[in-house]
């Protein structure tokens, strides 16, 4: 069985994704942080040293790498970075997700218990489907979006690489997602959103990221 490494923020989104990956049954050999920051402990997982100069023997003896951070720019980097570097990521399914044996999950990401992944529903790399949310049939997610926790995408949606969801955001059939785009907390998207922008709201209107702020 692979050695699994989590790389993220210990105490924070690592800590979900290791007990979902100690839950299905994985070995995970330890934890990695991001950044400069001194390392939290998570739970007895040992702490093998910063994700970005991590030994080569870790990446040499076969472990396989979980970035675990709710940035979608920074799980991209830090993925395509290991993926550089000859290491091999690994997806993550806690065993109370339901996920259609038809559906594809992406090397490095992560279903999170209470998801629902439908038939022929593609997962791309470095997606994070979080607690309680779905994604209906025939669905494809770009790579590193973020589904939060009760978000909803419906048949047919079509998301690119990215897309964040807020939790309990809504999106029906068939709509096109363009990349970056960001769907605040409890929107219901009734059309398609282009790249880059975020909408909110009832039903989901564009807002500038600048004045949200």
């Amino acid at each position: 069985m692979a050695l699994i490494i989590v790389a993220g923020a210990s105490g924070q989104h690592a800590a979900v994704v290791y007990e979902a990956a100690i839950l299905a049954g994985l070995n995970v050999a330890g934890f990695a942080t991001i950044g400069s920051a001194s390392p939290v402990p998570l739970f007895d997982c040992r702490w093998v040293g910063d994700v970005e100069r991590i030994a080569p023997t870790e990446i040499q003896r076969g472990a396989r790498f979980v970035v675990a951070c709710g940035a979608n720019a920074l799980r991209r980097q830090i993925s395509e970075a290991l993926l550089d570097r000859g290491a091999s990521l690994q997806e993550i399914c806690h065993p109370a997700a339901i996920i259609s044996p038809s559906a594809s999950i992406g090397a490095g990401s992560t279903v999170l218990a209470g998801a629902i992944v439908g038939p022929r529903a593609v997962i791309g790399r470095g997606v994070i489907v979080n607690h309680a949310a779905s994604v209906d049939h025939d669905c494809k997610i770009g790579d590193y979006g973020n589904l939060s926790p009760g978000a909803r995408f419906a048949g047919g949606v079509r998301a690119g690489a990215g897309v964040f969801a807020g939790m309990n955001a809504a999106v029906l059939p068939g709509l096109v997602i363009g990349e970056n785009a960001v769907i605040g907390a409890g929107a219901v998207v009734i059309r398609d959103v282009a790249a880059s922008d975020t909408v909110v709201g009832i039903p989901a209107r564009p807002i500038d990221r600048a004045q949200a702020r």
